[in-house]
């Protein structure tokens, strides 16, 4: 910061113009000054609780001040506690004192948020920030809009109760955090390993797919490049259930989807649905071309059972919004359905379902007839009802050797925890699902989901997010999902991470689409969104096959090839203001050239992943992450690696041996084995390995990482063939 001046709120305005900072407080003496017309605490008052000026606890490079203001927190105060001080004469805010800058001390993690309130309006939402640094001064950084004439400004407290102290409260025009956060990297502590990043198709292919070929092609090629691209090769193609004909309310971006059988008796027509298909086809085309390996994954799901099938009678919901809305004798009937159309894409037409989804956000009450798309609630018992009419038609079928069931995609995390729960209870169910599929638009218990994928020995994706309910600029959208991508791969663990839709109609800042076209137009434009290269900041760099590592910090995200060659970092600063960071790498050896890629989300600035390459001094990477960006740090190193020959613990062994796996885990009847290259790309999955027996894998000269999971342990293998 610059030279900092203490003045009178007489003279601001004069002082603004020179841009030097403004100390509001510093209570240094035990006199609340003239300036202060009132203050309070949140906690309970009394002097027992709150301190006006009282000896620094800790003096350092960023706070070296005598005195400051300590709130204390009780057990029994409110959730959230601090300090709000009513200011005497409004500060006019310019561009000279946008910058509310606060110095906070505490022994805890907790949160902290910094609110204002104008002379004339409500007080601002509260931004909750997470910081790992507990003993230690940090320098917190509200953005205030310019015109604004302050009046109150609060710090709110959240979490642990203890001791807090405030100080040095200024109004400036640097935005940046005077605070560094370390973070502490843990390549010991391992977590899952990653499958891959992707999105449903619905219903941008719906629309794109009728582009000319070349931008269909475009459009897959940035989808799915690993290099240039987003690297994505997870996808969620929508078996639609179609509407009734006279129905004209669906919405108009693809939203109305077609059906494959227009009524009980009418025979399959697979001529329906070729914009999907298309792009379905391009998709496989491309990452074939673009990464040299087609390691995409297909899951087939419904938003609707056929409309003559509904209750109702219309795909759109139940009239209720909380009633299933599948007639109670078509069980069967759309379970054959589902079935037929997967079989159908893997007999003729080469595309296979890895799973089959009968039901999208089966928890929604909003499911509702005549509404703009397709939905369909599904109570838990009828979920399980479902589950196993559809399990019974892929036994009979003979299509459980390449196509699994995954449920249950519900809109609320906490939602999906519960049906999981009543899929345990049931006894029958959770034999039949190979893969728990979860959206995080709401709720938070994904330990919970985690914990029970774990001990179910269930694979897990995020299947589905977006910024539904988020407030503020797209801009601030988009960051909010990048935050949220970190802590739905820290928290729930998850191994691949979907978006709701790739593409979509708008503008290049749109908050969902990560290629936009503009719809209305003849010409179909396409282009790349800001989103797009936020989203690649993360998929382009944590390939399948990565395992994510353990780190300290809340917006940070670290993983480590499968040679343990490279080290990924990824950060999200969605703040409106620069923060310092300070990497400690003392846990990897062999440390190379670090690049560093960047995006930030304002397309004005024009930096989208834009490259640096700089050598590490020592063990730590310095950092200054700007405001509302991404950076990705490359970091090569060299581990020791896993042993060629055999990988063994109190679960069993697995080797490989001459062209063939030689597995032991007697807890176990079949194990899942997914086999990768040494840059992270999936090269294989076998969804029905023996877990006491042999079986041949047929792969190219070169290295491979295998990876299983056996009971609640992840197993790697790192082979070399001949």
């Amino acid at each position: 910061m610059k030279k900092i001046v203490l003045i009178s709120f007489l003279t601001l305005l004069i002082f603004q113009l020179r841009a030097i900072d403004t100390i509001l407080l510093d209570f240094e003496s035990n006199t609340v000054p003239l300036s202060v017309s009132s203050w309070m605490n949140y906690t309970s008052s009394g002097l027992s609780s709150s301190t006006w000026s009282i000896a620094n606890p800790q003096s350092d490079a960023i706070n070296s001040t005598l005195n400051c203001y300590r709130v204390t927190k009780k057990t029994g105060d409110p959730y959230w506690s601090g300090l709000e001080v009513n200011l005497a004469t409004s500060v006019p805010i310019t561009v000279a004192n946008q910058f509310l800058h606060v110095l906070v001390f505490k022994n805890t993690p907790s949160r902290i948020a910094l609110t204002y309130t104008p002379e004339a309006g409500t007080q601002s939402a509260d931004s909750w920030v997470s910081n790992v640094t507990a003993g230690s001064w940090i320098d917190y950084v509200l953005n205030i809009p310019t015109g604004t004439n302050l009046k109150t400004i609060s710090i709110k407290i959240a979490d642990d109760p203890g001791d807090y102290y405030f100080d040095q409260i200024i109004l400036s025009d640097n935005p940046a955090s005077m605070s560094k956060t370390p973070v502490s990297i843990d390549p010991a502590i391992k977590n899952q390993v990653l499958e891959g990043w992707g999105g449903s198709l619905c219903w941008w292919a719906n629309i794109m797919g009728g582009f000319s070929d070349s931008k269909i092609k475009s459009i897959c090629d940035w989808i799915t490049d690993p290099v240039n691209g987003m690297n994505m090769n997870v996808f969620r193609f929508n078996i639609g259930g179609g509407d009734d004909p006279s129905h004209n309310h669906m919405r108009s971006d693809g939203g109305a989807m077609p059906g494959y059988k227009a009524s009980l008796t009418a025979p399959y027509d697979w001529n329906q649905d070729v914009n999907q298909r298309k792009i379905t086809q391009q998709l496989i085309a491309s990452r074939i071309a673009k990464a040299g390996v087609n390691d995409i994954q297909l899951v087939g799901f419904s938003n609707s059972p056929p409309w003559w099938m509904t209750v109702s009678g219309c795909s759109a919901g139940s009239v209720e919004g909380n009633v299933t809305n599948l007639k109670a004798d078509m069980f069967d009937d759309f379970a054959d359905y589902l079935t037929e159309v997967t079989k159908y894409y893997h007999d003729i037409l080469g595309i296979t379902f890895n799973y089959l989804e009968p039901f999208n956000e089966p928890d929604g009450n909003w499911w509702k007839a005549l509404g703009n798309q397709e939905g369909c609630y599904f109570s838990t018992n009828d979920q399980m009802t479902e589950i196993r009419e559809l399990y019974s038609k892929l036994s009979a079928k003979n299509m459980l050797s390449y196509c699994r069931i995954t449920a249950n995609d519900a809109n609320n995390i906490d939602n999906g925890f519960s049906a999981l729960g009543s899929y345990k209870s049931a006894g029958d169910i959770v034999p039949k699902i190979d893969l728990v599929s979860v959206h995080t638009y709401g709720g938070n218990n994904r330990a919970g989901i985690a914990g029970w994928a774990k001990n179910n020995n269930k694979k897990l994706w995020q299947s589905e997010s977006g910024p539904i309910g988020i407030s503020g600029t797209n801009e601030h959208n988009i960051m909010v999902m990048a935050d949220r991508i970190i802590t739905d791969i820290r928290d729930l663990k998850s191994t691949a991470w979907c978006d709701w839709q790739i593409g979509g109609d708008g503008t290049t800042n749109a908050t969902w689409a990560l290629i936009v076209s503009t719809y209305s137009s003849n010409l179909n434009p396409i282009a790349k969104g800001i989103a797009f290269y936020i989203r690649s900041q993360f998929s382009r760099y944590l390939k399948a096959g990565y395992t994510i590592i353990s780190n300290n910090a809340d917006n940070v995200i670290t993983a480590i090839s499968p040679d343990e060659k490279e080290l990924v970092i990824v950060l999200s600063n969605q703040n409106a203001y620069t923060q310092k960071y300070s990497f400690d790498l003392s846990g990897f050896t062999g440390i190379g050239k670090v690049q560093q890629i960047r995006t930030r989300v304002q397309e004005s600035l024009g930096i989208k992943n834009s490259l640096t390459l700089f050598n590490v001094a020592g063990n730590t990477i310095e950092y200054d992450a700007l405001s509302e960006s991404v950076t990705t740090f490359i970091v090569p190193i060299n581990q020791p690696t896993l042993s060629t020959m055999k990988v063994k613990d109190d679960t069993g062994v697995m080797y490989y041996s001459n062209g063939v796996i030689h597995t032991n885990f007697t807890s176990e009847e079949n194990i899942q084995l997914s086999i990768f290259n040494t840059v992270g790309q999936l090269v294989k999955i076998y969804n029905k390995v023996p877990a006491n027996g042999i079986m041949a894998i047929n792969l190219k000269k070169g290295f491979y990482i295998l990876n299983t999971r056996v009971g609640n342990k992840s197993i790697s293998l790192k082979i070399e063939v001949y």
